[in-house]
């Protein structure tokens, strides 16, 4: 599909107008002199995505004031002029002192131009956001008072919300149609979300909602939203609350909230003048259903969100993260065997003096996890080279490993460098860990895979851990390119085909090699990436899951599957998954220790999944349904017996009745 840059698309209906020099709807307007127009907010916002008034001098009147901010305020036309395709509002650019309700006669000249760049600090040169919208915006405005004036009534906007589609025509302007339109015909207007209810955190003052009267859409299991193949959750909206507002997924309002449509950030949201109450939806953080037991191996897969022994300073990591990642390896997901670690930072984190080594930063969380009482995790990696495998500058990311000593044993054989690949003799790693093709160009400022081989009696695992290319540098879903663009997928693609041909020599060398591959692959259970990394050899876990249960991240509405477990299918049948939402969904207050949910597996090598559970829990009750770990727990003890004395008795009675019959 062709893609298309929004600024192409102004009004189609049009007519020159002499002595004005530009080219207007043709409904729009009349030459007051030879520079100035006199025009209506919905002829100079016009059909389209930039008005073609941009850059001439208008005077509109009959506006009221609806919506004041820092750097200005919005004005709607007080009389409609009833096409839906025009936003009857715009964005005035001005100190002056105005109320909401004031009603006005402006003045002023007509501009496309960003919201951020008005929130800038004072004497910062601006720099246009790549890939973003501009809004039309009134300036150099000289403004007179008229008295007041009510409101306009607010438009429910989920009535005519346009369903997946955010813009797939590269040469019309369909409102009715395509999400990115129709917001733009309500750009600056008066709207109404009826009794939305929160669908994750707030994020940089933001909150995303849905509306109470949503139509179409399935919700998963906290009634959010879960990312779907080839469409966009168009429903979901952000509504700015400011950095100190509190609040997690499921909670919600009775009432309606009421602001203006604007842009920024590269999406619309919606600026209310005041928030009601919010309301308690009751979630908590869950507790992993996959218990330990001790014939039975649990790997987990954890990003734990830019970690390093530095906890001094901006972004690094302070002694209270360090304590609530620690704690959640004991509370909610039961100290796995092995647990591969995504985001470790170098020992002294965003301090880029050449530092390369993690083994600080690795340890200090292994020590935190113990003195709370944890397992005692050893660590391990192989550092990077300074600066190739991207993050933040000077932190130098990795993936990483804890493992349990007591449970497993780290395969004892030389460590591999930095730029040696991992390469398999005799059916199993030369080297352990090793890196994953680490000079191929599909990892350059991308995070290096690491195989590790492990032992757990007697049986060989091979867990490699991930972090594939970053989505930075996608285009925005309501950007100025249209359809957006993965702009990064093709070297995840490449970065997945990497990884399923290493599967495949370790399977044509030793097919009883058992494989588990691990980590944020930052693309969906869904997407070709995860299809490629499986291919034949795999299976994606995730996938298997149940589909209301899918996610482990949250990002702009939408819950996402970035974090998954594949398993080689010699193992398939005797693995039970599951993600385990406890930060995901959360803010900080609510005990949120990084952005990801840790994912986890567990392997019975000696059973198949009909007859697996997902471990006991200490007490020896698991509560049927509620345990996500597996399905049937195995029959012993006494309802075993049961069942023999059950079959003995039915053997008896029909003996005897046989021979009655006799």
């Amino acid at each position: 599909m062709k893609k298309r840059t929004i600024s192409v698309i102004m009004a189609t209906t049009v007519l020159s107008i002499g002595t004005i020099g530009t080219t207007v709807n043709i409904n729009a307007v009349k030459a007051i002199d030879d520079a100035k127009i006199v025009a209506n907010i919905g002829e100079i916002q016009g059909e389209g995505h930039q008005s073609v008034l941009a850059g001439k001098k208008v005077k509109v009147s009959n506006v009221v004031v609806t919506h004041k901010d820092k750097t200005g305020f919005y004005v709607q036309d007080i009389t409609p002029d009833n096409n839906s395709k025009t936003s009857d509002a715009i964005y005035v650019v001005s100190n002056v002192q105005v109320e909401v309700g004031d009603k006005l006669t402006i003045e002023g000249t007509v501009k496309e131009g960003y919201m951020e760049e008005y929130s800038i600090k004072s004497g910062t040169t601006f720099k246009a956001p790549t890939g973003s919208l501009t809004v039309t915006q009134l300036v150099d405005v000289k403004v007179e008072k008229n008295g007041t004036s009510s409101l306009p009534e607010a438009i429910d906007i989920s009535k005519k919300m346009p369903k997946d589609i955010v813009d797939n025509n590269i040469n019309s302007y369909q409102p009715e149609t395509e999400a990115l339109d129709y917001w733009e015909s309500l750009e600056g207007m008066l709207t109404t979300v009826k009794k939305p209810r929160v669908l994750g955190p707030q994020y940089k003052g933001d909150i995303y909602v849905l509306p109470s009267d949503y139509n179409g859409l399935t919700l998963n299991n906290i009634g959010g939203v879960n990312l779907r193949p080839n469409v966009q959750n168009t429903e979901t909206l952000p509504i700015i609350v400011g950095n100190k507002f509190i609040a997690k997924a499921k909670d919600y309002f009775n009432e309606d909230i009421k602001g203006v449509v604007t842009y920024k950030n590269k999406t619309y949201k919606i600026d209310p003048k005041n928030i009601p109450a919010l309301q308690d939806g009751g979630l908590t953080r869950e507790i992993s259903k996959i218990y330990p037991a001790e014939d039975k191996l649990t790997i987990a897969s954890y990003n734990i969100e830019n970690f390093s022994a530095n906890a001094n300073g901006h972004d690094e990591t302070p002694e209270e993260k360090v304590n609530k990642i620690a704690k959640s390896f004991i509370d909610e997901i039961h100290s796995p065997d092995i647990v591969t670690l995504i985001e470790v930072q170098d020992n002294n984190g965003g301090i880029n003096d050449g530092t390369v080594d993690g083994d600080k930063s690795g340890e200090k969380l292994a020590k935190r996890i113990a003195e709370l009482g944890g397992k005692e995790y050893k660590y391990t990696e192989i550092a990077p080279v300074d600066g190739k495998d991207g993050g933040k500058p000077g932190a130098n990311i990795r993936v990483a490993y804890l493992y349990n000593p007591k449970r497993v044993t780290l395969v004892e054989k030389e460590k591999g460098s930095s730029t040696e690949a991992a390469v398999f003799k005799n059916g199993h790693l030369e080297k352990n860990p090793s890196r994953i093709d680490p000079m191929n160009p599909s990892f350059d400022k991308v995070r290096k895979s690491l195989a590790a081989e492990f032992d757990f009696k007697g049986e060989r695992v091979v867990v490699i851990a991930n972090h594939l290319k970053s989505k930075l540098g996608d285009d925005a879903v309501y950007g100025s390119t249209q359809p957006a663009v993965q702009n990064t997928l093709p070297k995840r693609l490449e970065e997945a085909k990497i990884l399923n041909n290493f599967i495949k020599e370790g399977l044509n060398q030793n097919p009883d090699l058992k494989f588990v591959l691990t980590g944020d692959f930052n693309d969906f259970d869904f997407s070709e990436t995860a299809r490629l990394i499986a291919g034949d050899e795999l299976v994606n876990l995730m996938l298997k899951h149940p589909a209301a249960d899918r996610y482990s991240y949250f990002y702009r509405g939408s819950n996402q599957s970035l974090d998954n477990i594949f398993v080689s299918k010699n193992i398939e049948n005797k693995v039970v998954f599951s993600p385990v939402h406890i930060n995901a969904s959360f803010m900080e207050e609510h005990g949120r220790a990084s952005d990801h949910d840790p994912v986890i597996v567990q392997i019975d090598f000696s059973k198949k999944i009909e007859e697996q559970g997902g471990g006991t829990k200490p007490d020896g009750e698991n509560k049927g349904d509620n345990n996500k770990g597996g399905k049937t727990l195995p029959k012993t003890g006494l309802v075993a017996e049961t069942s023999l004395i059950g079959l003995l008795t039915l053997v008896s009675a029909l003996y005897l009745l046989r021979k009655k019959v006799k």
